[in-house]
C-alpha cells in the first residue's frame, strides 16, 4: 500500500470516528471512458459544427494522413493529459486552502493522475472536479475561434472527451447532501460520508 492509500485509509477511519457513514461513489474506468464519451458528446457536437459551419473557410487545415496524423494526435493527447491533471490538483489545492499538500499525482499504466488527499465539502470537491473541463474546455473552444484549424479541432475534441468522466462525477456531485466528500486515489469517483 502507498502513502496516499494509507492517508485515503486514515482519512476514512477518522471520519467513521466522527459518526459519519460512507457511500462509494466509484465507477469503473471502461463504464467511466464510455459514459464519459456520451457526456462529453453535446460539447464536442455543438462546437464542432459551429466551426463546421463558422470557421471552416478560415481554418488553416493540415494535410495530414497516416503516420504524421498519429504523431499529431498522440502529441495533443499526451499534453492535454498532462495538464489536465494539473489543473485538477489546482482545483482543489485552491479549493481546499491547503495548497498542493492536498493533492496527489501519480502515473498508473504510463498515464498521470491526480487525487485530492483530503475531505472536502461538497463545492470544494466539484470545483477540483471540474477545472480541467472549465480551462481546458473552454479554453480549447476559445482557441478555435482565434486560430481555427485542424490542431485547434483536435484540441478541442480531446479535451471534452477527455473531460467526460469528470462531468459524470459532477453530475454525480450534485445529487449528493450535506456531505464530505474523499477523492478515491485508484478510481474514477469519490467516497461521501454523511450523517
Amino acid at each position: 500500500m502507498n502513502n496516499h492509500s494509507e492517508n485515503f485509509e486514515k482519512v476514512k477511519e477518522q471520519l467513521h470516528k466522527q459518526g459519519y457513514k460512507e457511500k462509494d461513489v466509484t465507477i469503473p474506468s471502461g463504464k467511466a471512458m464510455t459514459l464519459g464519451i456520451l457526456y462529453a458528446l453535446p460539447y464536442v457536437l455543438v462546437f464542432g459544427l459551429l466551426y463546421r459551419f463558422f470557421l471552416i473557410k478560415k481554418a488553416a487545415l493540415l494535410e495530414v494522413s497516416g503516420l504524421s496524423f498519429y504523431i499529431i494526435f498522440i502529441t495533443i493527447v499526451a499534453i492535454s493529459v498532462i495538464i489536465h491533471e494539473l489543473l485538477h490538483g489546482a482545483g482543489w489545492a485552491i479549493a481546499s486552502g491547503k495548497g498542493w499538500n492536498a493533492v496527489h499525482f501519480n502515473i498508473n499504466a504510463m498515464m498521470p493522475s491526480c487525487a485530492c488527499k483530503v475531505a472536502l465539502k461538497k463545492k470544494a470537491y466539484l470545483f477540483g472536479v471540474l477545472t480541467p473541463f472549465a480551462v481546458l474546455g473552454f479554453g480549447s473552444v476559445f482557441f478555435i475561434f482565434i486560430y481555427p484549424g485542424t490542431i485547434s479541432f483536435l484540441t478541442m475534441v480531446v479535451n471534452f472527451i477527455s473531460a467526460g468522466a469528470n462531468l459524470i462525477i459532477a453530475f454525480n456531485i450534485l445529487k449528493e447532501k450535506n456531505t464530505l466528500i474523499i477523492d478515491h486515489p485508484k478510481k474514477a469517483g469519490y467516497i461521501a460520508f454523511y450523517k
